[in-house]
C-alpha cells in the first residue's frame, strides 16, 4: 500500500469517527501551561464524550477547567463542518462577542488551522472568516450568536452547541427555541460550568416543559 494509500485511509476513518478525528488529528493551545500546543490525550472519558456525542441529539455536560470540554466539543462541531456539506452550525454564548472568539483563531480556526497539512489533498474544504460567520468551501458554515430565542428563527440548523448556559439570563426560553431543532433531526449541546438552576434541571431531566435528553 503506497503512502498515499494509507493517508487516503486514514482520512476516511476520521470523516466516519468524530473521535478519531479529534484524538489524532486536532490540536489545542493549554493556556493553564504557557499556551503549549498539544494533541487531544488519549482518556477513556473523552472517547466516551464523543461517541454518546456522535449518537444522541441533545445532550447537557457539566464542565470543568481541565476536562477540555469547550475545545472537544469546538473540534466535534467542526468535523461536522468539514465532514458533512452544507451544514449549518450555529456556536451561542451568553454574548455573540463571547461566542465570535470561540469559533476564531484562539479555538475552533486554531484546530482547523493546525490539522494536518496533507489532508488537504483528500479534500479537506478551504474556510473563511468575517465577523460572527466562519465559511467553507463544501457550503458548511459556523455563525457565532448571542442567547435568546430569536438568534435562530431564521435559519435551519444542523448543529448549536450552546457555551456556559448556566450563567444565562434567556437560558430557559433558549431552550425552548432549541428543541424543534433536536425534534427535526438536528443536534444540541448544552455546556457550562456547574450551577444551579435550569441548567441543572436539564441535566437531570426535570424540566416541566419537556423532555431534556433524547436521541
Amino acid at each position: 500500500m503506497t503512502d498515499a494509500q494509507i493517508a487516503a485511509r486514514k482520512a476516511e476513518s476520521w470523516a466516519r469517527s468524530p473521535w478519531l478525528f479529534v484524538r489524532d488529528a486536532c490540536l489545542t493551545r493549554d493556556e493553564a501551561d504557557g499556551g503549549k500546543v498539544k494533541r487531544f490525550p488519549d482518556l477513556p472519558y473523552l472517547r466516551h464524550i464523543c461517541e454518546t456525542w456522535q449518537t444522541h441529539r441533545m445532550l447537557a455536560i457539566p464542565k470543568s477547567r481541565r476536562m477540555m470540554l469547550t475545545w472537544l466539543m469546538l473540534a466535534l462541531h467542526l468535523h461536522t463542518a468539514l465532514f458533512t456539506p452544507r451544514s449549518a452550525i450555529f456556536v451561542q454564548s451568553k454574548k455573540a462577542e463571547d461566542s465570535d472568539y470561540l469559533i476564531r483563531d484562539n479555538r475552533m480556526l486554531f484546530v482547523y488551522g493546525n490539522l494536518p497539512g496533507w489532508l488537504r489533498s483528500f479534500g479537506l474544504p478551504s474556510a473563511t472568516s468575517k465577523e460572527f460567520l466562519v465559511s467553507f468551501s463544501n457550503g458548511s458554515s459556523v455563525r457565532a450568536v448571542s442567547q435568546g430565542a430569536d438568534q435562530l428563527r431564521q435559519y435551519t440548523a444542523t448543529a448549536v452547541l450552546c457555551d456556559e448556559i448556566a450563567f444565562w439570563e434567556r437560558a430557559r426560553e433558549t431552550w425552548r427555541a432549541l428543541r424543534p431543532i433536536v425534534q427535526g433531526g438536528g443536534r444540541v449541546t448544552l455546556i457550562s460550568s456547574a450551577a444551579p438552576g435550569f441548567f441543572e434541571a436539564v441535566v437531570k431531566g426535570e424540566l416541566r416543559d419537556g423532555a431534556a435528553r433524547g436521541r
